[in-house]
């Protein structure tokens, strides 16, 4: 993780282990990501973040091992500010 971190011109100061469901884990990474000023989040796979990602690249840069995600990135599918989302 710090190699992969370093790759991306980033320094690896804190890690996170939870072994629980998306919103818990969301609750986790928005509490150490604000408290330590997070540039990014280093994952050891998509899979990891997956049902959080937006929430991760709403505030910060996203490192997986394949790929960097920046901050604001916009995921595929997801409506610009022209569109509307529709329910039902």
């Amino acid at each position: 993780m710090y190699a992969l971190a370093e790759r991306h011109g980033y320094r690896l100061v804190f890690t996170v282990f939870t072994d629980s469901g998306p919103k818990v884990a969301a609750l986790a990474l928005a509490r150490h990501a604000g408290e330590h000023g997070a540039a990014a989040v280093v994952v050891p796979g998509f899979e990891h973040v997956d049902a959080i990602r937006h929430l991760v690249t709403d505030n910060a840069a996203l490192i997986t091992p394949m790929r960097l995600y920046p901050r604001g990135h916009r995921w595929v599918g997801e409506p610009d500010g022209h569109e509307q989302q529709v329910n039902g």
